[in-house]
């Protein structure tokens, strides 16, 4: 998932700006970042002891600092609009509220998407 992940993000842009998207934590000093990872799996269905689907859930972390030439709530959009292109399907119901780091200086929203996968 990862790898797919990686590339439905490649070259993404929000605002003419390139917007880095990594797994769990990003090191570098960009002001607009997203991280993501796998939180949960459920609705697992099996048939002959073999399980035929489920679901993913990933949480997609949004931060952009104060100031930034990136807009935080086109960010937040953009996020939600690609993956849903992709397959994905946003969870408002596990997503977090719009947060404020004081130490950082960064907005900071947590999006979960649903992902429907099936055994072969």
């Amino acid at each position: 998932m990862n790898e797919l992940i990686e590339t439905i993000f490649s070259g993404f842009k929000v605002d003419n700006q390139l917007i880095p998207v990594s797994f769990l934590r990003y090191d570098g000093n960009s002001e607009a970042y997203v991280t993501y990872q796998q939180v949960d799996s459920d609705g697992v269905v099996g048939a002959d002891d073999e399980i035929i689907n489920y679901v993913d859930y990933y949480d997609f972390d949004i931060f952009v600092k104060k100031y930034a030439s990136v807009n935080y709530f086109d960010l937040i959009e953009s996020v939600k609009n690609i993956l849903d292109s992709n397959g994905f399907t946003w969870r408002p119901e596990r997503t977090s509220a719009d947060l404020y780091e004081d130490d950082t200086n960064y907005f900071h929203k947590t999006l979960n998407f649903a992902y429907f996968r099936e055994e072969n």
